[in-house]
């Protein structure tokens, strides 16, 4: 029972009907407090006209009191004889009327309620010596009818009202009972689950968010089950290396070249496993802000100028020509997060420019922003490739998996937005690939 009283269905009805019965309730005693003072003066006057009309009979001397009464009697209003003051007392209902005896003995009609339920009018007089009381009937008088008739029209009011009530309640619980067991089904795990959309009222609106909830839930699901996909092959290729080479090494009768082969694959993979595991890190930080970012002013092309160095040895080594132009910038944001962008940037460019290509290094300061462009003679990247590039662990170049991690373009991304600006590439294969930083002059961005 007490599972049925926690349904919102029947808290709803028991709440609505609540408030029906307590309007009906109130809309009686108000009805009654208003009209039935008016019906009972109505009835009064009727009662007074009656004993005024016995009175007139009887006062003719060819009518008696008896034939007058029969002659004004009707179904509604009933008229009771006492020979004397004694025998009315007798009558119980009559005992309001004690302390009008005076004014009856005088030869005045009087009127007054009676201790009744409703309250009736009875008016009494003094005829020919006897005491003549004029009264509604107890049963079937238009006091009663008027409060059998109100108290039907609200009953049937309740009723019909609950009814409707019980009709409205379970249109707008069932909605809500369809998101309560499709909540259910997303909890297990089921995201394909989507409810009609009706009407545009606040559940409508309700039904639409769980929609998309539930379709963005199924979308972070995928990307869940992609991050974990990519997570286990990135670290298991370099792991089984490590594994291979590790146990090639243990062999006695290996030659010192091999051995300093087998060794350098081991270091490279570990340094590889060891970048992975920072990045990684790296950007999980940045996306679940578990960093503080700092700002300060500082100059930007000397920062860009200062990674260029910094990989001189890379570049050289691949006797590529760089174009520089630089102009001077002063920027406010996190130098060190920022200095991650132009690494990863210019690491990936001369990763993928040939021996003896050109890369080219710019950067334009304006009144409202600051934007940076380096181009290289490449590989490319193709079309379809380009709408993906900065997703994680995603590669364009499928041929070079070994290289890199598929982080390094996320992470770029990631900061970029953290101040404020945006990220895209031009490229096409074989002819390389432009990418351009457009950074806003003003205070970073942490949502």
């Amino acid at each position: 029972m007490k599972g049925k009283l926690n349904s919102i269905y029947v808290r709803f009805v028991l709440l609505f009907v609540g408030i029906l019965f307590a309007s009906a309730i109130l809309a009686l005693g108000l009805v009654t407090a208003f009209q039935l003072d008016d019906l009972k003066e109505i009835v009064k006057e009727q009662l007074e006209d009656r004993i005024t009309a016995v009175t007139s009979l009887a006062a003719e001397k060819d009518i008696s009191l008896q034939e007058a009464i029969q002659y004004i009697s009707s179904p509604d209003i009933k008229i009771q004889v006492f020979q004397n003051r004694e025998e009315l007392l007798k009558a119980g209902q009559y005992s309001p009327l004690e302390n009008e005896l005076n004014k009856l003995e005088q030869g005045r009609s009087v009127t007054i309620e009676l201790d009744s339920r409703p309250p009736l009018p009875v008016t009494a007089a003094i005829i020919d010596g006897q005491y003549v009381i004029v009264h509604p009937d107890i049963d079937n008088n238009q006091i009663v009818r008027f409060q059998r008739t109100a108290q039907t029209v609200l009953f049937t009011a309740i009723v019909l009202g609950s009814l409707l009530i019980l009709l409205a309640v379970s249109m707008v619980v069932k909605p809500i009972k369809a998101l309560s067991k499709a909540s259910v089904e997303v909890a297990k795990g089921n995201f394909e689950i989507h409810i009609p959309e009706k009407g545009k009222d606040e559940i409508s609106d309700l039904v639409k968010n769980f929609n998309v909830m539930v379709k963005e839930l199924k979308a972070n699901e995928y990307l869940h089950k992609e991050f974990v996909s990519s997570v286990s092959h990135e670290f298991k290729t370099p792991l089984s290396s490590i594994h291979g080479f590790g146990k090639l090494l243990k062999k006695k009768d290996l030659s010192l070249k091999e051995r300093e082969e087998y060794t350098d694959i081991v270091i490279e993979e570990s340094e590889r496993l060891s970048n992975l595991s920072a990045n990684l890190l790296r950007l999980s930080k940045l996306e679940h802000q578990a960093i503080q970012y700092k700002q300060n002013t500082f100059d930007l092309d000397e920062q860009i100028r200062r990674v260029i160095l910094l990989l001189q040895n890379q570049w050289e080594k691949k006797d590529l020509h760089l174009v520089i132009n630089l102009d001077k910038a002063i920027f406010t944001g996190d130098e060190e997060l920022l200095q991650q962008v132009w690494l990863n940037l210019l690491i990936n460019a001369i990763k993928f420019t040939p021996n003896q290509g050109t890369i080219e290094i710019a950067l334009h300061s304006k009144d409202d922003h600051i934007s940076f462009t380096i181009a290289d003679t490449g590989i490319g990247i193709s079309e379809s490739d380009q709408k993906r590039i900065f997703e994680r662990f995603y590669k364009a170049d499928k041929s070079r998996t070994k290289t890199g991690t598929g982080l390094g373009l996320s992470i770029v991304k990631k900061i970029v937005d953290i101040h404020g600006g945006k990220v895209t590439v031009e490229s096409e294969l074989g002819k390389g690939s432009v990418f351009y930083v457009e950074l806003p002059v003003g205070k970073m961005v942490q949502d």
